[in-house]
């Protein structure tokens, strides 16, 4: 195989591999904001769960 065409391959699958890496970076930036979004709307339903520390215990 030419050595160009070899080292073009590469750098092409390079790209496609970060490319994914982003996308999957991505995914799970998203997924961990709706989990915190649901995590906050779970408290804030709970009528003061969580809201106060009780210091005389």
């Amino acid at each position: 195989m030419d050595p160009l065409a070899a080292s073009t391959i590469a750098q092409t699958q390079a790209k496609v591999q970060g490319d994914v890496s982003i996308a999957m970076l991505k995914k799970t930036v998203d997924l961990m904001a709706q989990q915190g979004a649901d995590l906050a709307r779970m408290v804030s339903q709970a009528g003061g769960l969580g809201q106060t520390v009780d210091l005389q215990a």
